[in-house]
């Protein structure tokens, strides 16, 4: 599959379960987090994406659109 998204990622999220939740802020040195393919913003802030997929341990998060786009790609629970 050709996509500008797509950079070694199954590396470290091919077969992961990922848990659909709100977006709160962790205790990093920043406010956001970005989609681990399109790079769009996670964060509480209106304008951001508030709302994705992340692995259970809350570091990696995936939007929407690339969820549905790479979940049979991925193969994610």
């Amino acid at each position: 599959m050709s996509d500008w998204r797509l950079r070694n990622q199954e590396m470290y999220l091919k077969n992961k379960v990922l848990i659909l939740k709100d977006y709160k802020n962790r205790t990093t040195s920043t406010d956001h987090d970005h989609c681990e393919f399109c790079f769009d913003k996670f964060s509480e802030k209106e304008q951001d994406i508030q709302r994705g997929y992340c692995t259970e341990d809350n570091y990696y998060w995936i939007c929407p659109g690339c969820y549905e786009d790479f979940k049979e790609l991925f193969q994610w629970c």
